[in-house]
Parts: structure tokens; C-alpha cells; sequence
């Protein structure tokens, strides 16, 4: 049994691992092998795991996403959105099933190989390496997100100050994102430059700085975007606003600093009272337990 386990394993990791790979793969580097001239292989042609595993794996996955609720879907797909897209949603959710499933049935072949027998005992076990799987996926997600909207609010002063000078200077809101696009390094850049192509596309600037807006999911990025909407529909000077939202941005970051700073003497509590505290006690009181105690045993 154990072996037949492992076997089982092995076949769907080296499947997931096989799907992955043809999921993750670079959009440009997709793209440009659909354009390139090359052959149509027939399916006896095709890669063994092209014709059995993945399409295996994606009807499961794709099984298992219909089961779960609406909502965790698609706040799932918004906070991959969010995160810069490093896989795409159905990719996330094989993730998931696969922490969900694989750990938990090797867990419990391991008990069961030791004890000898599936108890009570065994199967909770069982359930919280699922849980712990389960949700170990949602946690990095969750992190990264956090990460990458950090890294955009700490560069969104540099952006609206370039933003704002080059308005001021005479260029239009196009050029002077394209200064921020060329200038800043970060995910701001990134998804300021892909928000400059899709308007070079075609498509109407508003509609790409909203969706620019979505795509960031930072309040700051919001206001700013509502604030260009509403001074070009308007017809009100676009460097006063810019200013404006530069000098808001600026407070809102001093302001947050001094709320930082407030709550560091809170945090500084619990580790002082299980750490310094008693060091302190014992560096102090410990001689003078040591000559009590020979005091009283002489």
C-alpha cells in the first residue's frame, strides 16, 4: 500500500508539475510561439502529458472550482489581479487542491503504516494537515498581495511628484505617465507602462486608468484616478489637482508614519515583558536568592 501511494503521488506531482509549466509560462513567450509558423502536430504527436495528464488535471480542477462558492472565486481571482497575475486562477486553484489532497493522504498512509490501524486519532490528524493545506495557498497569496500594494503605496510620492512636474512643465498626462513608466522601477512602472500600451491600442484613457485603478486595488491610486477623470471631464487645470493629490498623498504618509510611530510602545510591550523582563529579574535577584538560601542552610 505505501508504495502504491507513493506511486500515485509521484504520477500527480510530475502531472501538476507538467500543467504548471504550461500555465506559468510567459504570455510574450505564449504569444509569440502562437504566431510563429510551425507545424500542427497530431494528437498521436503530442506529448503523453498534453494528452492524458493535463486534460485529466484541468476537468478536476476545473470541477473543483465549480463547487466553491461564487464569492471565494472571484475575491481569489481579484487578489491575483492584485498581486501582478503570477499564475493564473485555475493554476492557483490546482495549487490548492493539491495542498489539500496530496499531504493529507500521505499523512495518513504514515500513520496508518506505523500504528498499524486507521483510528480516531488518525483521521483528526488527517483533517488538520488538509486544513494547514488548504489554506497555506491562501496565506501566500494573501502575502504577496499585501507585499506588492506596500511596495506601490511607498513609490506613489515619487510617481505623482514626476507626475505633477511634468504636467506643470507643459506635457500632456500621457508623456508624463510615460516619464514615471521610464524613470521608476517597481510594479508601479509595470502597470503604469502596460496602462500607456493599452491606450496606445485603441482604448480610451479613462477606461484604462480605471481599470489601472483596479488592477492596483490602493485607495491613493483611486482617488488620483477619479481626480484626472473629473478635472478632464470638467475642464479644470489638471497641474492644480496633480499638486493637490501630490500635497494630499505627502500628509497621508507623514500622518502615517506618526500612527506607526504611536503604536511601536504598544508592540514593545510583549517582548520586553517575556524577554527583558526576566533577564532583568534574574541578573538582579538571582545573587541575592543565592546567598538567602545559604543564609537559611547555615
Amino acid at each position: 500500500m505505501p508504495v502504491i501511494a507513493a506511486i500515485a503521488a509521484f504520477v500527480a506531482v510530475t502531472a501538476a508539475l507538467a500543467w504548471a509549466g504550461g500555465v506559468l509560462r510567459n504570455p510574450v513567450e505564449a504569444r509569440l510561439a502562437r504566431l510563429s509558423p510551425q507545424q500542427a502536430r497530431t494528437p498521436i504527436e503530442a506529448p503523453f502529458s498534453d494528452r492524458v495528464f493535463l486534460p485529466v488535471l484541468d476537468g478536476i480542477t476545473r470541477g473543483f472550482v465549480s463547487i466553491l462558492p461564487h464569492a471565494l472565486v472571484t475575491r481569489t481571482t481579484r487578489q491575483l489581479l492584485s498581486a501582478g497575475s503570477p499564475i493564473t486562477p485555475l493554476a492557483f486553484f490546482t495549487i490548492v487542491l493539491l495542498f489539500a489532497v496530496l499531504p493529507p493522504v500521505a499523512a495518513g498512509l504514515l500513520l496508518v503504516n506505523a500504528t498499524g490501524e486507521f483510528s480516531g486519532t488518525t483521521l483528526i490528524l488527517v483533517l488538520a494537515v488538509a486544513a494547514v493545506g488548504l489554506v497555506l495557498p491562501f496565506l501566500w497569496l494573501r502575502r504577496r498581495v499585501r507585499i506588492r500594494k506596500l511596495t506601490i503605496w511607498r513609490s506613489l510620492a515619487d510617481a505623482f511628484d514626476m507626475i505633477t512636474v511634468c504636467v506643470e512643465a507643459g506635457l500632456g498626462l500621457d508623456a508624463a505617465l510615460r516619464q514615471v513608466s521610464s524613470k521608476l522601477r517597481g510594479p508601479l512602472s509595470d502597470e503604469v507602462a502596460l496602462t500607456l500600451r493599452e491606450v496606445g491600442m485603441g482604448r480610451a484613457r479613462r477606461e484604462a486608468l480605471e481599470d489601472l485603478a483596479y488592477r492596483i486595488d490602493v485607495p491613493e491610486v483611486t482617488t488620483f484616478v477619479n481626480a484626472v477623470i473629473q478635472a478632464e471631464q470638467l475642464g479644470t487645470s489638471l497641474g492644480r489637482v496633480l499638486r493637490a493629490q501630490s500635497v494630499s498623498l505627502r500628509v497621508q504618509r507623514r500622518q502615517k508614519a506618526e500612527e506607526l510611530a504611536r503604536k511601536a510602545p504598544v508592540k514593545m510591550v510583549f517582548p520586553l515583558v517575556v524577554f527583558i523582563m526576566p533577564t532583568f529579574f534574574i541578573v538582579t535577584l538571582g545573587p541575592i536568592a543565592v546567598h538567602f538560601v545559604k543564609y537559611l542552610n547555615g
